[in-house]
């Protein structure tokens, strides 16, 4: 009697690419896209991942098998940037170009480029003591 041999194939083993931004962490997987995946016990090394973060996994029954990509959220700073010398000038100078070309247009009045430079320097000196 010959008796067939066949190999066991774990149902629905099919790997499914993942990509989401992580909504949740516990200690035993992430929640992406709305959905729960728990780590693998043969996921070799647990990333330091946050909320936020954006992530390409590869899972296998909802169990992380692998983690293809990982992407930092940016932390964005409460407090504003205050501005350098070099924005306050380049500020200071469409300024000074936008008040002039509109005196211009009203007064008729033609301003030189060292007319706009001195308002400009002005407008600079000004906006750089405020700070």
């Amino acid at each position: 009697m010959i008796r067939r041999i066949e190999q066991q194939k774990p149902q629905n083993s099919k790997s499914e690419l993942v990509r989401g931004t992580i909504q949740q962490i516990n200690d035993r997987g992430i929640k992406v896209n709305d959905r729960w995946y728990n780590y693998s016990k043969f996921l070799k090394e647990k990333p330091e991942i946050a909320v936020n973060d954006n992530v390409v996994f590869l899972a296998v029954q909802n169990f992380i098998s692998k983690f293809i990509a990982i992407e930092k959220q940016v932390e964005k700073s409460s407090e504003p940037l205050s501005p350098t010398p070099e924005k306050i000038l380049l500020e200071s100078l469409r300024s000074a170009v936008s008040i002039a070309s509109t005196l211009e247009k009203e007064v008729s009045i033609k301003f030189s480029t060292q007319d706009i430079i001195k308002l400009a320097l002005t407008l600079f000196i000004q906006r750089a003591s405020e700070i």
